[in-house]
């Protein structure tokens, strides 16, 4: 498996507390894990995008239901505030990849 899937995978596979340490590298880093970690956070945008179906910056269940089996099995242990929302922080399960 590339980098690039094993980093895109760690986004949604993993408790957002396991990605809360340092194991999501920084977008500023030099060399693979950096490159690894922009490409990550990229295609998780594209798929944020894709998913945010009414462009209002956050994530319904609703909108997590049409496309998203996975999200919406673990929609509850992701909206970590309860708000019924996942925002990109709560999507990406950490907060070092701003929006």
């Amino acid at each position: 498996m590339s980098c690039a899937r094993t980093a895109v995978l760690l986004c949604f596979l993993l408790p957002p507390a396991a990605l809360a340490q340092t194991m999501v590298p920084k977008l500023d880093q030099d060399g693979r894990k950096g490159d690894v970690a922009r490409l990550a956070k990229q295609k998780a945008a594209e798929r944020f995008a894709i998913l945010d179906k009414d462009r209002d910056g956050k994530l319904s269940r609703p909108e997590v239901e049409q496309d998203s089996a996975y999200l919406t099995e673990r929609f509850p242990q992701r909206d970590l505030n309860s708000d019924g929302y996942l925002d990109w922080e709560e999507f990406v399960g950490h907060k070092r990849w701003e929006k």
